[in-house]
């Protein structure tokens, strides 16, 4: 949880300090395309001046008799009301008397507002200078009160040749606000100018369209100001930092239909077509702008829907915003961060609960659900929630808490195997270090745990001068539990066989011990041989262990079971068997992990070591001879055979089998462990491993 309130630390800060705004700001463009153009409203018309029309007059700047002709044209046809989004800063000194009639038609029409311009405070191009006192005077008519609200603050202004500005009954700014990586997605609907607030030529032409030609008032609200006009006719804008409005785009061109080129609307006003205008303009809001880009140059900009756009489309987006109420609202960064910080606990928390691969597909799901909702809110309710934060927290607050998982399971896992490797040392001297030295008995053990510690358990020891007990057991799993299985297997056996030498007594025993101690789907096999020294016999009982091959007189016996496994019941009572078992018979005792040995889905399994063990005890002395109890102690040399004479080889006491020298324990116990490691390709065992060989001399 920490550190996903890290991430959300770190995120909050490189969001407050800017880092992620551009590209906040292009996703958003992305917002615009995904939900895509729509049809602007049908009060709204476009008079383009564009290419053709520059071709056909073959100048620029128009003469400014010729907008005068349009603009003549347009109120003719009914239009409620009409924004020239040209600037005429300066006086037509070729043909002064045009300056004279634009000045005169717009006076004759109050429902035309001409457009200013404004340079923000600091930029290179503002200058603060002075204007006359008699525009300062006509501008100011224009202004609007308002000392307490939010918006841009202008240092330099550009207006209309003083004729016009004296003329035009409504002025309307046209200024937009750049954003960082240079397109334009806002516009200031009131930029403050010394003491007075100047509306936006939108804001003017939506008033116009709900027939309000007078200035509104202005009152500030949290967030931005509400517009109201005297008839109680109102709207909420939304204003950012900087006084800009994010303006809910309709789209680029194909979003106006009703666009016309100056040259067609001339001509139908010098042929007299007024049911052509009227169709055009009657009762809408009209604007006048350059879209020409090859015969002259234009201002275009970057908008939501295309890399350049006529700014007099940005205007219409504007109106088109204003009469429909449509404006993207922003989020308070205290509202923001507070969100962010849920999200980031939340993520935390679920990518904590989960395994790793699973948390990485909740992570995927989180951004995509992040991104959804937040495309959601844009496109229905208008809220423009940063996108690459919240997009980056899932990502991060997973690779965070997975690498700090990965680091914490590593250590423990060290620790683990640090740990393991110490049980495994211990759980070693649990099992005999060396075989005992007796006269009688060549005795080999192994065990190979296939984890660290395993449940396989054998043991051997002289139970005073008379009798030696050898044990194999298995508990069933492995790993841990099975290790300390194995261990209480360790300590019942020592304790019982002390009690009695009766082996289906210790088995009794051990199996209502090992009941008491574990639940009841674990149990042991476990199989106990007790061999006189001065008999040639063993006597055995197998709780359900297997395999367990005895070679005697040349032939291979498996031992079956006398009981079920240790620990499957509380009460029971196991048998015992008695086998012969001279000089040069050997036992054989082994864990499932020998006969269960797998590869390619085949199991070693009991008839390969059944033919093995065979195998090996052709090689040995033939059982029961007088040579071998006469050399019980010890192999027979070459030397002794050598010294036989030919009388008793003649006479068949000694076979060509008796001539070699039998195997001892420990080859047995290799030969096995070899053709297992050869079976299975020297892979790792899946269970423990352990093999056990007792041969009388």
């Amino acid at each position: 949880m920490l550190l996903s309130l890290f991430c959300w630390l770190l995120l909050s800060v490189l969001h407050l300090t800017g880092a992620f705004g551009v590209i906040d700001l292009k996703l958003v463009d992305i917002r615009f395309r995904l939900r895509g153009e729509r049809k602007a409203s049908d009060r709204i018309a476009l008079v383009e001046v564009d290419d053709a029309t520059i071709a056909a007059y073959e100048r620029w700047p128009l003469s400014r008799d010729t907008y005068a002709l349009l603009i003549a044209a347009i109120a003719d046809a009914g239009a409620r009301g009409i924004g020239v989004d040209l600037l005429f800063v300066d006086r037509d000194k070729e043909k002064p008397q045009s300056d004279i009639l634009l000045s005169e038609v717009t006076a004759a029409f109050p429902n035309v507002v001409h457009a200013i311009a404004f340079l923000p405070e600091g930029s290179a191009k503002a200058r603060d200078e002075a204007l006359p006192q008699e525009r300062q005077r006509l501008l100011i008519r224009h202004g609007i009160e308002g000392s307490s609200i939010k918006a841009a603050r202008a240092g330099t202004i550009l207006l209309p040749f003083t004729e016009l500005l004296a003329a035009a009954p409504a002025l309307g700014h046209v200024t937009v606000a750049l954003d960082r990586d240079g397109g334009y997605r806002r516009l200031p609907l009131l930029v403050r100018y010394q003491d007075r607030l100047y509306p936006a030529m939108g804001l003017r032409l939506a008033g116009m369209a709900a027939g309000r030609d007078s200035l509104p008032k202005v009152e500030p609200t949290r967030g931005g100001f509400v517009l109201r006009w005297p008839d109680g006719w109102w709207v909420n804008v939304p204003v950012d930092n900087e006084g800009g409005t994010a303006i809910d785009f309709a789209g680029d061109r194909t979003a106006f239909p009703l666009s016309y080129s100056m040259l067609d609307v001339l001509r139908w006003y010098r042929e007299g077509n007024r049911a052509k205008l009227t169709d055009a303009f009657k009762g809408r809001i009209v604007l006048i702008g350059s879209t020409a880009v090859a015969q002259a140059a234009t201002d275009v900009g970057t908008t939501p829907f295309a890399t350049a756009t006529p700014l007099v489309y940005v205007h219409a987006n504007v109106t088109d915003a204003l009469l429909n109420s449509r404006f993207i609202h922003g989020v308070r960064s205290v509202s923001f961060l507070i969100f962010l910080a849920g999200l980031s606990i939340f993520l935390g928390w679920l990518f904590v609960i989960f395994p790793l691969p699973i948390a990485a597909a909740a992570m995927v799901g989180a951004t995509a659900v992040v991104a959804a909702s937040e495309y959601l809110a844009f496109v229905i309710l208008h809220l423009n929630v940063p996108s690459t934060a919240p997009l980056l927290l899932p990502p991060l607050v997973y690779a965070s808490t997975a690498s700090y998982r990965f680091v914490f399971l590593e250590k423990r896992t060290a620790e683990q195997e640090k740990e393991l490797m110490v049980a495994r040392t211990i759980q070693a001297k649990l099992l005999p270090a060396e075989p005992l030295e007796l006269p009688e008995l060549d005795v080999f053990g192994i065990n190979i745990p296939a984890k660290e510690v395993g449940g396989d358990y054998f043991d051997w020891l002289a139970l005073g001068d008379r009798t030696f007990a050898v044990v194999v057991g298995d508990v069933s799993g492995k790993g841990v539990s099975a290790a300390l299985l194995m261990s209480h297997l360790h300590a019942s056996f020592h304790a019982e066989v002390r009690v009695s030498v009766a082996p289906k007594a210790i088995l009794d025993a051990m199996n209502l011990s090992l009941f008491r101690a574990t639940e009841p789907h674990r149990f042991a096999t476990f199989f106990l041989a007790l061999i006189p020294r001065e008999e040639e016999k063993l006597v055995y009982a197998n709780a359900g262990h297997g395999p367990t091959l005895l070679v005697s007189g040349g032939k291979v016996e498996s031992l079956g079971p006398t009981g079920v496994p240790l620990g499957l019941f509380d009460s029971m009572q196991y048998g015992e068997e008695t086998r012969p078992f001279h000089p040069g018979d050997f036992l054989v005792l082994c864990s499932d992990g020998v006969t269960e040995c797998d590869r390619d889905r085949e199991l070693y399994g009991e008839e390969r070591l059944l033919a093995l063990v065979d195998k090996l005890a052709a090689g040995g002395l033939a059982s029961g001879s007088s040579f071998a109890k006469q050399k019980a102690g010890s192999p027979p040399a070459k030397q002794e055979v050598r010294s036989l004479s030919t009388e008793q080889l003649a006479g068949g006491s000694l076979s060509a089998r008796q001539m070699t020298s039998p195997p001892s324990a420990e080859e047995i116990g290799k030969s096995i462990l070899a053709d297992i490691r050869s079976f299975c390709r020297g892979e790792n065992y899946a269970d423990d491993v352990t093999i056990v060989v007792v041969r009388r001399r």
